[in-house]
């Protein structure tokens, strides 16, 4: 595979992980004392980008005791933020896509042209 191709794959490889960390943020954003996680992502030295999940840490955690009397805790996830971060990561998806799609009709214009 070319380097644009590998490049257009890491992209669609962190799209993929900020799509499955919104959407866990989303599904469990009424579970008490959720954890909820974002992606990191850094270049790569040989181009595209690498992700990683990090759990996000609130200013101030709150601890969950099931005697209190307001033990229903209220939620870690910021919902507003996440369906932002939802639609941000099927544009980069598709981008990406789009990316992929270019490098391999250039590859296979190449190969045409050299056969």
């Amino acid at each position: 595979m070319d380097q644009a191709g590998s490049i257009a794959l890491s992209g669609l490889q962190a799209a993929s992980l900020r799509l499955d960390a919104a959407a866990s943020n989303i599904v469990n954003s009424d579970s008490n004392a959720y954890q909820p996680v974002s992606v990191s992502q850094s270049a790569s030295p040989d181009g595209g980008v690498s992700a990683s999940l990090q759990p996000v840490t609130p200013a101030t955690l709150l601890a969950y005791d099931p005697a209190a009397p307001t033990s229903n805790m209220p939620s870690n996830v910021d919902l507003p933020s996440e369906l932002v971060t939802l639609k941000l990561a099927t544009h980069d998806f598709r981008a990406s896509l789009l990316a992929y799609k270019a490098s391999a009709e250039m590859f296979k214009a190449l190969l045409d042209a050299t056969a």
